[in-house]
């Protein structure tokens, strides 16, 4: 089969063009120090990029959700120890008052700043949202009625649980609940552990010796507390495990990305200066291959 002119000079085109395109590509990349520029570099490699980024974009969400989950149930725990030393305080207090060599009326002042402190932890607010508010942060949990007689609730989600999503599968409850804490604090006052300590700062005034009914109703919230403390110690330390488990994760993602996308620039540049020897040679041959003008005569 006879191979003509023209098809000699359109073979010798075709490579001279691929060879310019494939060192056009070696500079981009060389200039830029990633493979993929634009989707037809490399089709599938593409998609495996997208895939990776998803994957990390998804792990961030999901990293920012347990470093807002841990600032917010180590301020829970916060609020927590506050609240339990005081009521390990009240005990000893309501103790020493059982005694009747003591006047139990100088003991009503304490009770009450105690009173004072543990609702304070109880309004406490985290990113202006409180802590112990269940679902209805934006709400007040807790406060003395409009007669100053008796603590009441105000939040209405007093009793619901907030939950981040830590994985694409899991998510991962962070609150602690008044309710949970502080049992059902109704309106008009009933048995919680506010209106309990109310009382009693009442009968002190009065004279009155805490009885032992008092002391057990105290010393079973300051355990309920206790327990509170290491729920939410268990929180937090999920949450930990989590962050870095996710960490590593990242860190697996990343450097698959960098391989899939980082040009390997020693290799890059000794195949753009292959690519130059090749087009110059192209160049010089191109003279005994591509037609002559009237031009290459004068």
């Amino acid at each position: 089969m006879r191979v003509t002119d023209r098809t000699i000079q359109s073979s010798f085109l075709y490579n001279l063009n691929d060879i310019k395109s494939r060192l056009s590509e070696k500079q981009v990349q060389i200039t830029t120090g990633q493979k993929i520029n634009k989707p037809s570099d490399d089709p599938s490699g593409t998609a495996r990029l997208f895939r990776l980024n998803k994957q990390i974009e998804d792990l961030k969400t999901f990293q920012n959700n347990i470093d807002e989950g841990l600032s917010f149930v180590n301020n829970t725990i916060l609020n927590l120890e506050t609240i339990q030393a005081q009521s390990q305080d009240i005990l000893t207090k309501l103790t020493e008052a059982t005694n009747s060599a003591v006047a139990q009326a100088d003991y009503a002042p304490k009770i009450e700043a105690a009173i004072n402190i543990i609702l304070d932890a109880a309004n406490a607010k985290y990113a202006d949202k409180y802590i112990f508010s269940g679902t209805d942060y934006s709400t007040k949990p807790y406060d003395w009625n409009a007669g100053g007689t008796a603590i009441e609730t105000l939040s209405t989600g007093i009793d619901e649980s907030r939950s981040i999503r830590i994985s694409s599968t899991t998510t991962q409850k962070m609150n602690i609940t008044g309710f949970e804490l502080f049992g059902e604090v109704a309106n008009p006052p009933g048995t919680d552990i506010f209106n309990r300590l109310i009382d009693i700062k009442t009968r002190l005034e009065n004279g009155e010796m805490p009885t032992t009914s008092d002391i057990e109703a105290v010393d079973e919230f300051n355990t309920n507390v206790i327990n509170k403390l290491s729920i939410a110690g268990n929180y937090y330390n999920r949450m930990q495990d989590m962050q870095t488990l996710l960490e590593n994760q990242a860190l697996d993602l990343n450097t698959l990305l960098a391989k899939e996308q980082e040009v390997d620039l020693s290799k890059a540049i000794m195949e753009m200066n292959n690519l130059q020897i090749s087009m110059d040679r192209a160049i010089e041959v191109s003279s005994t291959i591509l037609p002559k003008t009237l031009l290459d005569y004068l």
